[in-house]
C-alpha cells in the first residue's frame, strides 16, 4: 500500500492534505543540504508557517541519532502520523506466518526500511535456517520498491563465501515484498577484533576485502560498509551482509542505482567517505575509504576522527574537514583496545600509511582498488615493501635485510671485501704453496656470495617497486669485481660460469622485452653477447651444471629479443631454436633433482618461438595455426612442471601462453576459444600476484594479460566481464607507474591501458568516467604522429598506423563526450574523424581504418538522426570493403548487422 498524508485531524496544526507534496518536494531539495545552509534556504521557500513547520519536523528527524551503536544511520524520514497509521493497517507481527517454504520465528530487527525476522525452512525440503528483511509498513512508494527490488538482484549476482548468500524472495499476503538470506549467527568485526592478535585481525581484514573485491568485480558498490554489516562466526569466518544501498555499476541493470527516498541518506556518516557525505558521485574508491575506516576501528578500537561527534551533522563535518589521527600516534588514553600498548609500536610505519592512503580525503590518492589495499596488507605480513611507502633504495634494502638478515650480512661483507679479500687471496695463492687452500678456500666462500648476489638478493630486487635501478647498479659493481679476478684467474670454467649468470641477468635486467626491463636494448645485447662467449668457453667444463645451463640459455633467449628489436627476426630465431637443441640436450644427463629450472627454460624458449615474429607473436603475421602448435609444445611442457610445484614462474609463463594462445584463437575467428584462454591467463597471472603481492614482475604480466582480455571480451560483446578485466589491468598499471619512479615502463604503458579501458567503460555506459580515461590514449596517438617525419605520406604504412589508432581514439572520446551529454562537441569531435579515416581507408588493404570508418559513420547516424539513413549506408560501405580482405566476427559483425547488412 501507498502511504497518503495524515488528516488534518490528527494535529491541529498539521497541514492540509493539499499541501503535502509541497512539504516533500521542499524536503527532498533541502535533506541534502549542510545544516547551516537550511534556514537560510527555508526562508527563501516561500512555503506557509504550516509548511514550514512540518519540514523543519521532517528533516529534525533525519539529523537525529538512534540508529545503531557503531554510529549513526541516516533512516528514512517517515511524516508524523505515519508510523501510527501503519502500525494499525499492517498486522501486529508475523510470529508463525509462512512465507512461501519459510515459517517465521520471530523478530530479529528493524532497519531504515525493513524488518528482519528469523525464520527456518517449514516445507520439509531440507533443514535451514534464514533471515527474512520484509519491506516495512507504510514505506512502499515506487521508490521504495525499486530501492528493495535493487537489493534483491545485488544479492542475485554474488556468490561469495564471505558474503550472505540469497535463498529466496517474494511477496507477503499484503503485496510487501520479502528477500530470505542466509542466517548469520556471529559478532561484529570491530568486537571480533578485540584479544585477538594484529596478523588474525589484518586476516580478517582480508576476507573482508575479498568479499567487497567481489562485488566490485560484479560491479557493485556496497556504500555502507560498517561494524553491523560485517559479522564474523564462531569458527572466525567474516560474512558481509546487507546491500540494501548498493550501487549497481552496469548500465544494462536498467537503475542508476541512486535512488533516495525522502530524507534518506545513502551511507553511514562515521563510515562514510567525503564524496558521500557532499553527494557527489561514488566510485570504488567510496568503499575503499569505509574500508580504511574499518580497518583503523579493527587495530586501535577507536574511530579516526569524529569521536566527539554526537549527530550526524557532527559526524559528516568529521568526515570532510577532520584529518584521520596516525594510529600509532593515538594516545594512550583514546584507544579502547586493552593490547594497545603491545599494538602500538607495530602500527609504525606501513601500517600507519596503508591506513592513511586508504583515508585520504582525495579520491584519486587513495588505493586504485580494494585488491591493491589488500596486496599490502599481505606485502607488509611477508615483510616486503607496500605501495604505500615511497620506494626509495634504502626502505627496500632495509625490507630485504629484514627478510634474510644472516645471509643479508654474509652478502654486505662479502662484497665490500672483495678487492681487498680477493687480491689478498690470489697473491698469497702465488706465493706459497702452504697458502693455496685457503686462498681456494676464500675463493670458494665468494664465489658463494656473488652466487647470492646474482640469483637471490638481485632476482629479489627486480621483484620489488623500484628495485630495478638498485639491481642495476649492484649488479654492474659486482661484474666489475668478478671480471678483474677473471682476468688473474686465467681461463677458469668456474669463474667463467659465475661471470655468465652475472652478465645474463644484468641484460635481462636492460632488455627483456616480454617482462620488466629497463629498456636498454644495446646495452642489453652487449651484455648477453659477453654472457655467451664466457658460456660456450666454459660450456665443455659446465654443462652438467644446472644453474650455468640455466644462465646460457637465458643469455640466448635475451640475445633473440635484442636480434628482433635490431629487425632481424630471423636471427633470434635462429638462437632460440639452438637455445631450445642445446636445453633437450642437457636434461636427460642432469639429476632429477635439479632438472626444474632447464626444464622451465626450455618451455619458455617455446613459448617465444610461438610469439616471436617483427611484432607480439606469429599469430600476428597471420600464422596463427603455427602458434597454436608452438604453444601446445610448451603447455605439454608447462603443465607437469606446475603440477609438480605450483609457483609463481610456472603461474607466470601458463599466464603468458595462454593470453598468447587467446590472441591467435582471436585471429582465427575461434571467439569462444579466445574467451577460455584469455581467462585463464588472467586466473594464472592472479594466481601469481596472490603468491607473491609485491612482486613487480608478476603484476606486470597481470596488467597484460587483464588488458588483452578485456580486449577479446569486448570483441565477444560481454561487457560487465571486459569492464570487470580492464578495471584490473587499470588499477595496477596506475599503481606501478606511481611505485617506481620516472622513466619506469609503466608511465608508458598506462596509456596503452586507458584507450582499452576507456572502450570498456563506454560499452557499459560509463561515458563520464570514460571521459577522464581516453585523453591519456590520445595523448598517446598525437605524440606517435608529432613524431612523423615532415612529408610523410598520409597512407603510408609507417604514417598510416598512429594516424588511424588517433583518429579512433578521438572517436571514442567523442562517444564519451556525446555519452555523457556534451552533444555537440561529441558529434563535431566525431565528424572530423570521418575525414582522416575515409582517407585512411582508401588502400585496398587498409582493413583496420575500414572496420574504424565503419564505426564512426554508425556513430554518426546516432548522432546525426536527420542524416541517419546516408550514415548507414556509408557504415555498411565500409563494412562491406574490409568484409572483402577478412571475414568480420565479434562487434564488427553485431556493427555491421547494426548498418542494416546482411551477414
Amino acid at each position: 500500500m501507498t502511504p497518503t498524508p495524515p488528516d488534518r485531524t490528527d494535529r491541529a496544526d498539521r497541514t492540509d492534505r493539499t499541501d503535502w507534496p509541497q512539504v516533500r518536494a521542499l524536503f527532498e531539495r533541502l535533506a541534502d543540504l549542510p545544516a547551516a545552509e537550511r534556514d537560510a534556504a527555508l526562508a527563501a521557500s516561500g512555503a506557509s508557517d504550516a509548511v514550514l513547520r512540518e519540514v523543519r519536523s521532517l528533516l529534525a528527524h533525519a539529523d537525529g541519532s538512534g540508529g545503531e551503536a557503531d554510529g549513526f544511520l541516516v533512516r528514512a524520514a517517515v511524516p508524523p502520523g505515519l508510523a501510527a497509521a501503519a502500525a494499525v493497517d499492517g498486522p501486529p507481527g508475523r510470529e508463525g506466518q509462512r512465507l512461501g517454504p519459510w515459517l517465521i520465528d520471530g523478530l530479529l530487527g528493524r532497519g531504515g526500511m525493513g524488518e528482519v525476522w528469523g525464520a527456518h525452512r517449514a516445507d520439509g525440503a531440507y533443514d535451514s535456517r534464514a533471515a527474512i528483511k520484509v519491506l516495512r509498513f507504510g514505506l512502499d512508494s515506487q521508490r521504495v520498491l525499486e530501492r528493495f527490488a535493487q537489493e534483491q538482484r545485488a544479492l542475485a549476482r554474488l556468490n561469495h563465501p564471505h558474503i550472505a548468500h540469497l535463498l529466496d524472495a517474494g511477496r507477503t499476503a499484503e503485496g510487501l515484498p520479502y528477500i530470505v538470506m542466509e542466517a548469520v549467527a556471529g559478532t561484529t568485526i570491530d568486537q571480533a577484533c578485540i584479544g585477538r592478535p594484529l596478523e588474525q585481525r589484518l586476516a580478517l581484514f582480508q576476507q573482508l576485502a575479498d568479499a567487497v573485491s567481489h562485488a566490485h568485480r560484479q560491479l557493485l558498490l556496497h556504500r555502507d560498509l560498517k561494524p553491523s554489516n560485517v559479522l564474523v562466526t564462531a569458527d572466525g569466518q567474516v560474512k558481509l551482509l546487507d546491500f540494501g544501498i548498493a550501487k549497481v555499476l552496469d548500465p544494462m541493470e536498467g537503475s542508476d542505482g541512486q535512488t533516495t527516498l525522502a530524507g534518506e541518506r545513502p551511507f553511514t556518516p562515521h563510515f562514510a567517505s567525503p564524496e558521500q557525505v557532499r553527494g557527489e558521485p561514488v566510485g570504488t574508491a567510496t568503499d575503499i575509504y569505509s574500508l580504511g575506516v574499518l580497518l583503523y576501528i579493527m587495530l586501535t578500537g577507536i574511530r579516526p576522527y569524529g569521536r566527539e561527534a554526537s549527530s550526524a551533522a557532527e559526524a559528516a563535518r568529521s568526515v570532510l574537514h577532520d584529518e584521520p589521527t596516525r594510529p600509532s600516534a593515538l594516545s594512550p588514553g583514546l584507544a579502547t583496545d586493552p593490547q594497545w600498548v603491545s599494538t602500538r609500536k607495530r602500527l609504525q610505519g606501513d601500517l600507519d600509511n596503508i591506513l592513511l592512503k586508504a583515508l585520504d580525503k582525495r579520491v584519486d590518492h587513495r588505493y586504485p582498488s580494494v585488491d591493491a589495499l589488500a596486496a599490502d596488507i599481505r606485502a607488509h605480513l611477508g615483510g616486503y615493501p607496500v605501495s604505500a611507502r615511497p620506494p626509495y633504495a634504502g626502505y627496500l634494502l632495509a625490507k630485504l635485510v629484514a627478510r634474510h638478515r644472516v645471509a643479508s650480512a654474509a652478502v654486505v661483507l662479502g662484497v665490500a671485501g672483495l678487492a681487498i679479500g680477493l687480491g689478498a687471496s690470489v697473491w698469497q695463492g702465488r706465493q706459497a704453496a702452504a697458502a693455496r687452500d685457503q686462498a681456494q678456500a676464500r675463493l670458494t666462500q665468494i664465489r658463494d656470495i656473488s652466487h647470492d648476489v646474482v640469483l637471490r638478493y638481485g632476482d629479489a630486487l627486480t621483484y620489488l617497486p623500484g628495485g630495478l635501478a638498485v639491481k642495476e647498479d649492484l649488479l654492474k659493481g659486482l661484474i666489475g669485481n668478478l671480471d678483474r679476478m677473471a682476468t688473474e684467474m686465467g681461463d677458469d670454467p668456474e669463474w667463467q660460469a659465475d661471470l655468465t649468470a652475472a652478465y645474463a641477468r644484468l641484460a635481462e635486467l636492460q632488455g627483456n622485452d616480454t617482462g620488466v626491463s629497463l629498456k636498454k636494448m644495446p646495452d642489453a645485447g652487449r651484455n648477453a653477447a659477453r654472457a655467451i662467449a664466457l658460456a660456450e668457453r666454459a660450456w665443455p667444463h659446465k654443462q652438467g651444471d644446472a644453474r650455468f645451463v640455466e644462465a646460457y640459455l637465458r643469455a640466448l633467449q635475451i640475445q633473440a629479443q635484442t636480434q628482433r628489436a635490431n629487425g632481424q627476426p630471423a636471427e633470434g630465431v635462429a638462437l632460440l631454436q639452438r637455445a631450445r637443441g642445446l636445453a633437450e640436450q642437457v636434461l636427460p644427463q642432469l639429476a632429477p633433482a635439479e632438472r626444474r629450472p632447464v626444464a622451465l627454460r626450455r618451455a619458455a624458449l617455446t613459448l617465444a618461438l610461438g610469439m616471436f615474429t617483427d611484432q607480439q607473436s606469429i599469430a600476428s603475421l597471420n600464422q596463427p595455426e603455427q602458434a597454436l602448435a608452438l604453444l601446445a609444445d610448451a603447455e605439454g611442457q608447462l603443465a607437469p612442471l606446475d603440477r609438480e610445484q605450483a609457483d609463481r614462474l610456472s603461474g607466470d609463463l601458463l599466464g603468458t601462453l595462454h593470453g598468447s594462445r587467446a590472441i591467435s584463437h582471436a585471429r582465427l575467428g575461434q571467439l569462444e576459444a579466445a574467451r577460455h584462454d584469455a581467462q585463464e591467463a588472467i586466473r594464472y597471472r592472479e594466481r601469481a600476484v596472490a603468491q607473491e603481492p609485491a612482486n613487480v614482475v608478476a603484476r606486470d604480466g597481470l596488467v597484460t594479460e587483464a588488458t588483452n582480455g578485456g580486449v577479446i571480451l569486448l570483441r565477444l560483446g560481454d561487457a560487465p566481464a571486459a569492464l570487470a578485466a580492464t578495471r584490473l589491468a587499470w588499477a595496477h598499471v596506475q599503481t606501478l607507474a606511481r611505485e617506481n619512479g620516472a622513466g619506469n615502463k609503466w608511465l608508458d604503458n598506462q596509456p596503452r591501458v586507458a584507450q582499452h579501458h576507456g572502450r570498456a567503460l563506454l560499452a557499459n555506459g560509463q561515458f563520464a568516467e570514460a571521459a577522464q580515461v581516453l585523453p591519456q590514449a590520445v595523448a598517446l596517438w598525437q605524440a606517435r604522429v608529432a613524431e612523423l617525419p615532415a612529408g610523410a605520406t598520409t597512407t603510408a604504412p609507417a604514417a598510416a598506423h598512429p594516424r588511424r589508432m588517433l583518429a579512433w581514439m578521438n572517436l571514442q572520446q567523442a562517444k564519451a563526450l556525446w555519452g555523457r551529454g556534451d552533444r555537440g562537441e561529441g558529434s563535431g569531435l566525431a565528424l572530423r574523424q570521418v575525414g582522416e579515416l575515409e582517407t585512411l581507408a582508401q588502400p585496398a588493404k587498409a582493413g583496420d581504418a575500414m572496420l574504424n570508418l565503419g564505426e564512426a559513420c554508425l556513430f554518426m547516424a546516432q548522432a546525426q538522426p536527420v542524416a541517419r539513413a546516408a550514415w548507414l549506408a556509408r557504415a555498411r560501405q565500409a563494412y562491406e570493403r574490409a568484409a572483402r580482405l577478412r571475414p568480420l566476427n565479434g562487434d564488427h559483425l553485431v556493427n555491421y548487422r547494426a548498418s542494416g547488412g546482411k551477414a
